[in-house]
């Protein structure tokens, strides 16, 4: 797929509701007791998404027309659905979700 632009990253952007989803999720996952989990979740997929988007995630749609492709990530406790341009170095955040806590 493509590389990132001459300054080696992608540029990451998400609109203000899912700035605003974030909090709300960050919040509650504090209220459960595993609000540094998801902060630490947060940070890896965000650092990862800087890198290396493609390999990052597993494909879930392309956007032909627009030079897009569709990605969904996984780490324990978020799932993240991300659009990645294949013609820029521009990563999208579309969704981001809480999984539930699961049995220990």
């Amino acid at each position: 797929m493509s590389s990132p632009g001459s300054g080696g990253e992608y540029q990451v952007h998400n609109s203000i509701a899912i700035a605003q989803a974030f909090l709300l999720l960050q919040r509650r996952a504090t209220r459960e007791g595993r609000g540094a989990e998801v902060l630490q979740a947060a940070r890896e997929i965000y650092d990862r998404l800087r890198v290396d988007p493609f390999e990052f995630g597993e494909p879930l749609y392309n956007l032909p027309n627009l030079l897009i492709q569709v990605l969904t990530v996984l780490i324990r406790p978020l799932n993240v659905d991300y659009a990645v341009c294949q013609d820029r170095p521009l990563v999208f955040i579309k969704a981001v979700r809480l999984l539930s806590r699961g049995r220990d």
